[in-house]
């Protein structure tokens, strides 16, 4: 029933896509360039912030479609409550004017929530977070967090520590304590606690508007409290290992928190060890999206991504899953385990209130607080994934997969809740309540 439920989603929004496409041809047309683009209402924010995610610039052509385009991307920056782009004429100059209501940026979080988004495991704790530190979108974050897997974090990303050249940095130093995730290591001795320390430095350059690039290097410290053979490599159950990781993104989504067209690719190779302890495994990531913006308002999302592992023994704690951050809807609260993993997704969406910005009037709420978005949505979706270890023949029925529908809440500071129901290839079906982005 699923692969047929599929297929017909499949079906659909090739047929959409393609009027779509036709549509677009003939309807979008370009409009003569602007002679400059002018930012307000940046009180904290630099300009260029703002300027380096705009398609549109002084002297290029543009489309109507590139104006949405534009405002969705300076929205998904999430230092705004409100974005507006507007044309206008100062005697024979074309000017294009960018309005925006800042966030607050600046405050001490409350921290609660779902770990992995399974609401009987609870997290709280509190942590101080720079939105916008210097005003260029720096993140300065500290944390610590008790509840389920208990941690504490202190980091720092800057992504344009040049930015006429697009270089980017960032540094990190965590600890967590995490209660194991195998649920098979778990039938043999009962639950354990691992204990990691990392700390890690990253340099990357934006290649072009939707374009980077990076590169990382780190050492991270992992301790069991019940050791086991295969839990560590190490055989006092601590493993300790040098890090260096690369990574590319490709990201043209226009709302990043609940995209509606463009595409998302993000690749990354890991190698853990580098011959300096006995750890030695390499991890091959890719997560690829695309989204058709279609007739009647619809969207059809859809996503492919896996990890794999190469090299010597895979420890426990490196082991993927679904179940966790990725799961198949009708499989939500089920763990699969393995030493790879591969799923996918495909969404119809239907905005039922597209997103809009309220202003609340009062004298109690400063303007950073005043300005609110909502939105809400209907989906259909289809979901198939596997897990498997290395040398295991991957096979069709090892797959497990489900479908259904749901409703999309869009919240003010980029909160998406969402409720779905879905049934499994078995044909059970189970309500689903998630904290987590859209695909």
């Amino acid at each position: 029933m699923t692969r047929i439920v599929v297929a017909v989603l499949l079906l659909c929004g090739v047929s959409l896509a393609a009027r779509s496409q036709e549509r677009a041809a003939s309807t979008s047309f370009f409009l003569g360039p602007v002679d400059s683009v002018i930012v307000s209402g940046n009180m904290h924010t630099r300009a260029f912030v703002i300027l380096n995610e705009m398609s549109i610039a002084a002297g290029i052509p543009f489309t109507p479609d590139m104006i949405e385009y534009d405002r969705n991307r300076i929205y998904s920056l999430g230092l705004f409550t409100s974005v507006d782009l507007y044309l206008d004429t100062l005697g024979t100059r074309s000017i294009l004017r960018v309005l925006v209501s800042e966030r607050w940026y600046l405050f001490p979080v409350p921290l609660f929530g779902f770990r992995d988004g399974d609401v009987k495991r609870v997290y709280y704790g509190a942590g101080v977070y720079h939105n916008n530190f210097q005003g260029r979108n720096q993140k300065l974050f500290g944390s610590v967090v008790f509840g389920a897997d208990p941690s504490a974090q202190l980091s720092f990303a800057d992504p344009l520590v040049d930015h006429a050249s697009g270089i980017s940095f960032g540094a990190q130093l965590s600890f967590s304590r995490a209660r194991n995730r195998s649920e098979k290591e778990a039938a043999v001795t009962g639950d354990y606690d691992e204990f990691h320390y990392d700390g890690n430095v990253s340099v990357g350059k934006r290649l072009s508007l939707a374009q980077f690039a990076g590169i990382g290097l780190g050492y991270r410290v992992v301790e069991i409290t019940d050791y086991r053979p295969g839990r560590t490599v190490s055989g006092d159950g601590i493993d300790r290992a040098i890090y260096a990781s690369f990574s590319y993104m490709y990201d043209s989504r226009d709302l990043a928190e609940y995209p509606s067209r463009g595409s998302y690719l993000s690749a990354y190779v890991s190698q853990n060890g580098l011959g300096t302890s006995t750890v030695n495994y390499t991890a091959f990531g890719l997560d690829m999206r695309t989204y058709l913006n279609l007739p009647l308002s619809l969207t059809l999302a859809m996503r492919v991504n896996g990890t794999l592992m190469t090299g010597n023994e895979i420890p426990t704690y490196a082991h993927v899953f679904l179940g966790y951050g990725d799961r198949v809807r009708g499989y939500f609260t089920t763990v699969f385990e393995g030493e790879n993993v591969a799923c996918s997704t495909i969404e119809l969406r239907f905005p039922l209130l597209a997103p809009r910005v309220f202003r609340v009037n009062g004298s109690l709420l400063p303007d950073e607080f005043s300005v609110w978005r909502f939105g809400l949505g209907l989906s259909l979706f289809a979901d198939a994934g596997t897990t498997w270890y290395r040398g295991a023949r991957v096979r069709l029925q090892s797959c497990v997969s489900g479908y259904g529908g749901g409703i999309d809440v869009m919240l003010p500071y980029g909160i998406l809740v969402r409720t779905d129901y879905a049934w499994n290839n078995l044909g059970r079906g189970q309500f689903i309540l998630d904290f987590r982005h859209a695909i």
